[in-house]
């Protein structure tokens, strides 16, 4: 289930709002030798006031305890000392742009709701295109113990998590991460194979479904571009030459 990109291979992230994709090279895997934070509890204080499925409220009785029938309204980021923003480990500044987190998300009790705001605190999980917005709090529109997502520079990500059951738990949350050294390859033909498939990419869908302007802002200031248009198998050359003039805009 966690699978990380091997080096020398490529790693394509691709975004369902606006059908355009990154594609990258990972020249190298910076953490090959120790892929694994058994970073502990989730990082809420006790008497935090959460509300709760039924509509009502609730208090974390203590540190790291997420309560019964409990949710939460707002995202959260993972702290850790002595790292660019020591409240949030996975944020990359967009000077960082040849760094990559490819990061998995295990959460126990296995059975605990989890969504990623990107970015943070701006809901992304849809129904019908953007007639219906789901999310930690509704019927569905969630995932359970796992989450696969990958961290771009410039954004902070948001975490919510949720409880829908009537026993206050303790809970651990387990990293399984690749720190990849990428690029972007300068080829129009080879970026054409990887979208249409011919060539293999580990491929990661993001859960972004609604182009927040701050994403595309920050895909600019970092790469020079906001992605590179997934373009129909038979217009090939038409992609190519709308991929060879995004290329002369790259930053990486």
């Amino acid at each position: 289930m966690a699978e990380l990109v091997r080096e020398n291979s490529f790693l394509t992230v691709y975004f369902p709002a606006n059908n355009k994709a990154l594609v990258f090279r990972v020249k190298s895997v910076y953490n090959k030798d120790y892929p694994v934070i058994d970073y502990g509890p989730l990082p809420i204080s006790a008497n935090t006031e959460l509300p709760t499925f039924d509509g009502g409220s609730t208090t974390v009785p203590e540190d790291g305890v997420m309560p019964a029938m409990a949710y939460m309204d707002h995202g959260i980021s993972f702290p850790l000392t002595g790292a660019f923003d020591e409240t949030d480990m996975w944020y990359l500044p967009p000077e960082y742009r040849d760094r990559l987190f490819h990061i998995h998300m295990f959460i126990k009790p296995a059975w605990m709701r989890i969504e990623v705001d990107i970015p943070k605190d701006v809901m992304q999980y849809r129904f019908q295109r953007d007639k219906v917005v789901l999310g930690i709090n509704k019927l569905w529109g969630y995932s359970r113990g796992y989450l696969e997502v990958v961290q771009l520079p410039g954004i902070h990500y948001g975490y919510r998590f949720g409880n829908d059951t009537n026993l206050n738990v303790y809970t651990k949350v387990k990293f399984v991460y690749g720190e990849y050294v990428v690029e972007i390859p300068h080829d129009p033909s080879l970026i054409f194979e990887i979208l249409t498939r011919k060539i293999p990419s580990y491929w990661v869908t993001m859960p972004v479904t609604s182009l927040d302007p701050t994403i595309r802002v920050s895909l600019i200031n970092t790469y020079g571009i906001d992605g590179f248009p997934v373009m129909p198998i038979d217009k090939r050359s038409e992609a190519i030459q709308v991929y060879e003039n995004l290329l002369q805009s790259t930053k990486l």
